[in-house]
């Protein structure tokens, strides 16, 4: 039977200020113990709250609280809704029913995630239902384009995929799969995430202004989660298709003790290059000339051997490998690059309101390319790989969020072993950097009253490389053996922001924070495949720095969320790799260009989340921009980046049980690189002139994507559905990059100079088949 009880709990108190906020408790029905993790949303308001490790909730308004219609949903527990019409200065409380199918021994307690901190500007929580809404690109949904929809993360062009927040770059975000950091998170050069999207539950996202608790990027933190096999239920589904295959599973023991939850997709496009024949032209079948492969394996295990501790196991291992081969364009090359990581996490309830957390990772990234380029041969490799140990207490009172903790890092990177044949002449370099970092960190989330909300945090840097470790330089040689520390310093990252909710029902953000990124992502501006280096600061290189500023305000309706936001930043020690042959001794840290670098911008959303027609309109107008002494006298020019136009329309319509339809069209002006503006003959030879960096903006990037799901009735599976999904509908053929070539006639002053574009997906056309049970 389902069991829904409301009581009153005498003796405390209900109402703060003059009716504005209620308080509650969620009990467990059979045990009466508090309920932790319960969502409890108020349909009118449109605003929710998780309860605490006690059950307590609360929920605000800046209106007097006529009537309150409350869901609470958990997934242990049977979901209820309850008309509240009378207030008394006491707590409600409500008592909930376990669900038949999780009745076990066990009462799985203790791993509370960190809760979205309501008070930081520019955050967001992207479920998995989320996720599965957005129109499927070649048969699934995907994690980084539901992002890319978002305002302020900007869609960019193929073939250099990877997260845009604010004016940054990609090496600028800190990006988490179950804790574990993953480097690279696209495969097919942009086209799909590195992550599994059916067995992600939830995406956060903060873009740029990090919690304390996270060591985030500078531009922003994005926290991706799988499901908790111990809290959810099990399943296998999967998909299959012409373009990929996935394949997950969710299970745990009958005891509730232990679980899994795994996921393996393998994608097999190199069968896509005889289709693409019957049906576009050979000159535009870019697929008879590119090779595109990628798989990826991620998991987690639980272990609840005791009401108050849970142990973690978590994995990723993935790879991609591309091909271009055209001999018009003088382009044969080959490219792989991957990410690998492992987390072992436990966690222990300390107290009733506290839960302490210990974990020690590991995760890396490689990358290599081989190939000719223009009659030139290259080989490169590069790697990064990072060990981490560190600990975290969380401790929830009734108006305050408190964490504290440290950790310690150790880092082994490998920017650059590259053989590079030029005009006949070899180089050979191979350089290696060992470095590490002890950090410390505290933070507090004050809701000083029902209208105003405040957070603050610092964390605190101790940064020194170790050896071994030279730099050859006549005024100043450094040398030192292995595990010498070199260098030392320390780095603080304070924050601080607040919340201010309006009577209207609007809410007002405003903050501002400095980061630390001890990481370096450096453009080979020379080479348009995903091989950038990865490089940690060093003594001759010092971390990214940057400065934040944030004012947001936002409004929800029943119907529509509206929000706008302006934000700018500053930043120091960006970097850009100087490919420089000419000196084979030339110290690696030589090789870069030191900066400085500033971005603005303004965002404005619309959104649509119910009905049967839903949808969302998001646009940005941002300017990034780089200033290099070394450059043309340190003139600012614009970011490799930088886009001045963002906008994404997306549209689903359910029309009845069985169809589904998506669309999906993105606009984002192009993307800059440096072209020569001129040309002169300077003794027998062709001299490029070039008057700025980065002078020249590719065409715009757009696109329309369009997708059909038909539910399939059946008695064996849960879930079975059909998709057809168009990428490119109208075969733009965005360019992927474009260099100039030389055509010799009949003398040696007989030449005739072109430009070239190369574009890598035409419309693409695809059929799956997903399943559950």
């Amino acid at each position: 039977m389902n069991v829904f009880l409301l009581l009153w709990l005498p003796g405390m108190t209900f109402v703060e200020g003059q009716n504005d906020c209620f308080r509650g408790r969620v009990l467990d029905g059979q045990t009466g113990q508090g309920v932790s993790d319960a969502h409890v949303w108020e349909n009118i308001l449109s605003e929710g709250a998780v309860t605490d490790s006690s059950g307590y909730f609360r929920i605000c308004s800046p209106d007097d609280f006529e009537q309150a219609v409350l869901t609470i949903s958990h997934a242990s527990y049977k979901t209820h809704r309850v008309v509240v019409k009378e207030f008394s200065e006491e707590n409600l409380v409500f008592k909930l029913e376990k669900k038949d199918l999780l009745k076990s021994e066990v009462q799985v307690l203790g791993r509370r995630k960190p809760v979205i901190n309501k008070v930081l500007p520019g955050q967001s929580r992207i479920s998995g239902t989320d996720i599965a809404r957005m129109p499927t690109l070649l048969g699934e949904s995907d994690v980084v384009r539901t992002l890319q929809q978002m305002t302020g993360v900007q869609s960019v062009s193929e073939g250099i995929g990877g997260v845009y927040v604010r004016g940054g770059g990609p090496g600028q975000n800190g990006i988490f799969l179950d804790g574990m950091e993953l480097m690279n998170p696209v495969h097919l050069m942009g086209l799909f995430s590195v992550f599994n999207p059916i067995t992600t539950n939830e995406v956060d996202i903060f873009k740029g202004h990090n919690p304390a608790f996270l060591r985030g990027g500078l531009s922003s933190s994005i926290l991706v989660s799988s499901f908790d096999p111990l809290q959810e239920k099990g399943f296998v589904s999967g998909s299959i298709g012409n373009i990929a295959t996935n394949l997950a599973i969710s299970q745990r023991s009958k005891n509730g003790k232990i679980g899994v939850t795994a996921g393996f997709r393998r994608s097999y496009l190199e069968l896509y290059r005889g289709i693409a024949g019957l049906m576009v032209d050979d000159e535009k079948n870019y697929f008879e000339r590119s090779f595109y492969r990628f798989y990826d394996f991620n998991g987690r295990i639980a272990f609840h051997p005791t009401i108050n501790t849970t142990f973690y196991l978590s994995w990723y291992l993935g790879k991609d490998d591309f091909m271009i081969d055209d001999e018009e364009v003088g382009y044969d090359a080959g490219t792989n690059y991957g990410n690998r990581a492992f987390a072992l996490e436990w966690r222990h309830r300390t107290g009733a309101n506290s839960v302490l957390a210990a974990k020690a990772s590991y995760s890396g990234t490689w990358s290599d390319f081989d190939g000719e380029v223009i009659d030139n041969d290259l080989f490169f490799q590069s790697s990064y790989d990072k060990y981490s140990l560190g600990v975290v207490i969380t401790s929830e009172q009734f108006v305050h969020l408190l964490r504290a903790g440290m950790d310690v890092s150790w880092y082994q990177t490998m920017p650059q072993n590259m053989e590079m044949i030029l005009m006949s002449e070899t180089t050979r370099i191979k350089d290696e950097f060992r470095n590490a970092d002890v950090s410390a960190f505290i933070e507090d989330t004050w809701d000083v009253t029902s209208q105003i909300s405040l957070s603050a945090g610092f964390r605190g840097f101790y940064y020194f490389n170790l050896g071994p470790y030279q730099y050859e330089d006549a005024g100043y040689p450094v040398e030192a053996s292995s595990g010498e520390i070199i260098d030392g310093n320390f780095y603080g990252a304070p924050s601080v922001s607040l919340l201010v909710r309006s009577p209207g029902r609007g809410e007002y953000r405003l903050a501002w924070s400095r980061n630390v990124q001890m990481l370096h992502l450096a453009a080979l501006s020379t080479m348009p495949l995903p091989n950038d280096i990865w490089m940690m600061s060093s003594p001759q290189l010092s971390p990214q720095t940057g400065h934040l500023w944030s004012l947001e305000y936002s409004r929800h309706f029943p119907d529509f969320e509206l929000s706008s936001g302006v934000f700018a930043r500053l930043l120091k020690n960006q970097l850009v790799f100087n490919v420089n042959t000419e000196d084979e001794e030339m110290n690696f840290e030589d090789h870069f260009y030191h900066g400085k670098g500033r971005s603005y911008g303004l965002e404005l959303s619309a959104r649509k989340n119910k009905g049967r027609l839903q949808g969302s309109v998001n646009y940005t107008l941002s300017r990034s921009e780089r200033s290099f002494p070394d450059i043309f006298e340190g003139e600012w020019f614009p970011d490799k980046f930088d886009r001045t136009h963002d906008l994404s329309l997306l549209a689903s319509f359910k029309l009845n049980d069985t169809w589904t339809f998506n669309a999906n069209w993105i606009y984002a002006t192009g993307n800059n690189t440096t072209l020569p503006a001129g040309r002169m003959w300077l003794m027998g030879t062709v001299m490029n002139d070039y008057d700025g960096y980065n002078n020249f903006r590719l065409p715009a990037y757009h696109r329309l994507d369009i997708s059909a799901g038909l539910r399939l009735s059946s008695e064996f599976f849960r879930e079975s559905v059909l998709d057809f999904s168009i990428i490119n509908v109208y075969n733009r053929a965005n360019p992927y990059f474009v260099f100039y070539r030389v055509y010799q006639g009949e003398s040696n002053y007989d030449i005739d100079i072109r430009a070239a574009q190369v574009s890598l997906f035409p419309v693409m056309p695809s059929v799956s088949w997903k399943f559950k049970f």
